[in-house]
C-alpha cells in the first residue's frame, strides 16, 4: 500500500486509530533485552494535530512478536531521554494517537517490537514529529453602532479549516473581566447580534475561534459598541383650563431627529403615578374627558422610531370648564289658576334657565315636566291644578350648554277659587 494511501486513512477512518495502553504520560526507563533477531517497526508516516500525533506503520508478521513499543521524550524536561509511552499488545494493530500534546512543539519517538519474554528488537530510526500550532486569532472583528438596546457584531470568517465555531466574549460596563457570553457552531458563523442592552451604554466584545479538538485561539481584538440614548422628551408643555369637557395639550417637539411619536400621561396629582392616556404623531393631543370642571395633571414623553421612549416631561396642569353656578330660587307664589316662580342669577355666565317642575299625583308617585330656553327669571305656570303639590328647582345654562346643579327647590298647593 502507498505512503500517501495510509496516511489518508489514518486521517479519515478514526475508529483505526488506536490509543496505546499506557496512562498517565512516559515511564521511567527499564533495562530492557535486546533480540537484534527481532523485526523493526517500518513506520509509514505520521499526522499531526495541535495536541495530538497519529503515526502508521507495516503490519509485522514475524510469529515471534508479540506487540509494539512506543518510546518518547518530554520536551519541557531537561531529559533528552527517551520513555515508554505505550505498549501495543496486538499484532492486528497498526496505529497508533498520542494525546495530550503541546500544540507546536517537537517530539521524539521510537518503537520497537517486543516477543512473549519481553525482549525487544533494535529501535527504527528515532521520529522527529511537531504538533500543529494553534491557529491565530480572527483577523478582523468589528461592530456596528449604535443600535437600540442592542449591538451587532461581524468577523472575517477564520481561514483555519481546523476551526468548528466561535465564543463570543463581552465585558459590561463597570467590570473589569471578559465573560463568555454565547458559543457559536460553525466556521463559516460570520455575525452575531446581543440584545436587551442599557440603554447609551459601552460594552466590549471580543472573539475566539474554537478548533476541532476544542482548542481555543488568542482572543481577537477587542471593539466598543455604544447603544443608543434615549431621545430627548418634549419641552414647554402646555395643557388647557377652559376646555368644555376636554383638555388641549400642546408642547415643543423634541430635538431629537428620528422621533415618531408621542405617549400622553395623566394623573390626578402632580406627584401621584401617572397613566398613558393617548398617543400622538403630533405636537396636540386634546383628552376628551367627558367631564365638567375636571382637573388633571399630564406629561408627554417621545418615542423614537426603534421603539425607545425618552423620560416624562415636566408635569402640566389642565382643567375643563366648570358648570355655572345654580341660580338662587326667591319663591313660588299661587296665583288663581297658576303658579309664579322667580328667582336671580349668581353667575354672569348664565344665558338661559331650565325650569324643572314635579308634580305630586300620589302618596309615593309623582311626574316631572321642563319648561326649557328661558331667557327672563320670572316664570308663570298655568298648568296646575288646585289641591295638588307642585315642586319647583331651576337650572342654570351658560352659553356653551354646560348645565349648573339644580337650585334649592321650593313647593306650593294651590288652593280652590
Amino acid at each position: 500500500m502507498k505512503l500517501s494511501t495510509l496516511i489518508g486513512s489514518a486521517l479519515f477512518s478514526t475508529l483505526l486509530l488506536l490509543s496505546g495502553c499506557a496512562g498517565g504520560g512516559p515511564q521511567p526507563g527499564e533495562p530492557v533485552v535486546t533480540d537484534k533477531t527481532l523485526p523493526q517497526v517500518r513506520l509509514n508516516g505520521h499526522l499531526s494535530d495541535t495536541n495530538a500525533i497519529a503515526f502508521e506503520w507495516k503490519p509485522v508478521r514475524d510469529p515471534r512478536v508479540r506487540g509494539v513499543r512506543i518510546y518518547r521524550n518530554t520536551p519541557e524536561s531537561n531529559d533528552t531521554k527517551l520513555y515508554r509511552i505505550a505498549s501495543i499488545d496486538d499484532t492486528l494493530k497498526t496505529h497508533y494517537v498520542d494525546n495530550g500534546l503541546k500544540p507546536g512543539t517537537a517530539y521524539r519517538y521510537r518503537f520497537t517490537t517486543f516477543d512473549a519474554d519481553g525482549r525487544e528488537s533494535l529501535p527504527d530510526r528515532t521520529v522527529t514529529a511537531r504538533t500543529l500550532k494553534t491557529p491565530g486569532p480572527v483577523s478582523f472583528f468589528t461592530a456596528t453602532s449604535p443600535l437600540a438596546r442592542s449591538a451587532k457584531l461581524l468577523w472575517r470568517p477564520h481561514p483555519d479549516l481546523r476551526v468548528t465555531g466561535y465564543e463570543i466574549e463581552r465585558r459590561d460596563p463597570g467590570d473589569d473581566a471578559f465573560r463568555e457570553l454565547d458559543r457559536l457552531d460553525g466556521r463559516l458563523q460570520a455575525e452575531y447580534i446581543d440584545r436587551d442592552l442599557d440603554d447609551n451604554a459601552f460594552y466590549r466584545y471580543r472573539i475566539v475561534a474554537v478548533t476541532c479538538s476544542g482548542d481555543r485561539t488568542p482572543p481577537s481584538k477587542e471593539v466598543t459598541v455604544s447603544t443608543k440614548p434615549l431621545p430627548q422628551p418634549p419641552k414647554q408643555l402646555h395643557a388647557s383650563r377652559d376646555g368644555i369637557r376636554s383638555i388641549d395639550l400642546r408642547w415643543s417637539p423634541s430635538p431629537t431627529k428620528d422621533v415618531v411619536s408621542y405617549n400622553v400621561y395623566r394623573a390626578y396629582r402632580s406627584d401621584s403615578a401617572y397613566g398613558l392616556v393617548g398617543t400622538s404623531r403630533t405636537t396636540h393631543y386634546t383628552d376628551r374627558t367627558g367631564k365638567d370642571g375636571a382637573r388633571f395633571f399630564y406629561r408627554v414623553s417621545a418615542v423614537d422610531k426603534d421603539g425607545l421612549e425618552s423620560r416624562k416631561s415636566a408635569p402640566a396642569e389642565g382643567t375643563t370648564l366648570a358648570p355655572p353656578r345654580p341660580p338662587k330660587l326667591l319663591g313660588v307664589t299661587p296665583r288663581e289658576n297658576a303658579v309664579v316662580i322667580r328667582w336671580e342669577p349668581t353667575d354672569p355666565r348664565t344665558v338661559k334657565y331650565t325650569l324643572v317642575k314635579t308634580t305630586k299625583t300620589g302618596w309615593v308617585s309623582s311626574t316631572r315636566a321642563q319648561y326649557t330656553d328661558l331667557k327672563t327669571t320670572v316664570f308663570t305656570d298655568p298648568n296646575v291644578v288646585p289641591g295638588r303639590e307642585y315642586t319647583y328647582r331651576v337650572i342654570a345654562v351658560d352659553a356653551n350648554g354646560l348645565e349648573s346643579e339644580p337650585s334649592e327647590s321650593a313647593s306650593v298647593v294651590p288652593e280652590a277659587p
